[in-house]
């Protein structure tokens, strides 16, 4: 009598420690940034033929291009040195930058009609302040938008994730929760543009 045995192939998901990685290269031109492109697919399709042994799945990486830029996104613990390296040998990037939670924000606030971010310091509460102070040093002076008797002051902020949606905080060195300020809006948004 013959007994069977019975195999089962199990693919693991990245650990709890994992994270949304964004690593996005910047080339001299277009033309490098279509040859790292290239290189990343060919690499992406050999991970996924090959089935190696790696923390992520090649369908759910995400790629992009705009440019002389591209973006890759997925969800692991961190390991990608072979995504760096061919970004970087394909083409010889510029800079190549590493995020965890990577957030693209459009932050604004509504304030009196003619406030000026230095007179912002003085006007508003402390924790405002300090808010527009943050997002002035990281992300440049807002764009005003004239509303009558406000302004609306709006800034694009794209990096670490700095901004929870369960408790609408924004982290910027502290905790600047917005449930109770009305004036302030954080929405995420999307460079449809940028990475078509």
């Amino acid at each position: 009598m013959r007994m069977g045995v019975e195999m089962h192939v199990f693919k693991f998901r990245p650990s709890s420690h994992s994270e949304d990685f964004t690593i996005i290269a910047r080339y001299q031109d277009g033309e490098k940034a279509k040859r790292a492109y290239d290189a990343l697919r060919k690499l992406i399709d050999y991970l996924r033929e090959h089935e190696e042994k790696i923390d992520w799945s090649p369908d759910e990486a995400k790629i992009w291009i705009n440019g002389n830029k591209i973006r890759f996104d997925v969800y692991t613990a961190g390991y990608l040195d072979d995504v760096e390296s061919v970004m970087r040998t394909a083409a010889n990037p510029d800079s190549v930058e590493w995020w965890t939670n990577y957030q693209q924000l459009e932050i604004s606030v509504r304030v009196p009609h003619g406030l000026t971010p230095q007179a912002a310091m003085i006007v508003l509460d402390k924790e405002e302040a300090q808010a527009i102070r943050w997002l002035v040093e990281n992300c440049g002076e807002p764009k005003v938008t004239e509303l009558g008797d406000q302004d609306k002051w709006s800034w694009i902020y794209r990096g670490e994730n700095i901004y929870s949606y369960n408790n609408d905080t924004l982290y910027l060195g502290f905790e600047f929760s917005l449930e109770s300020r009305k004036n302030w809006l954080v929405e995420e948004v999307e460079d449809e543009d940028e990475w078509a």
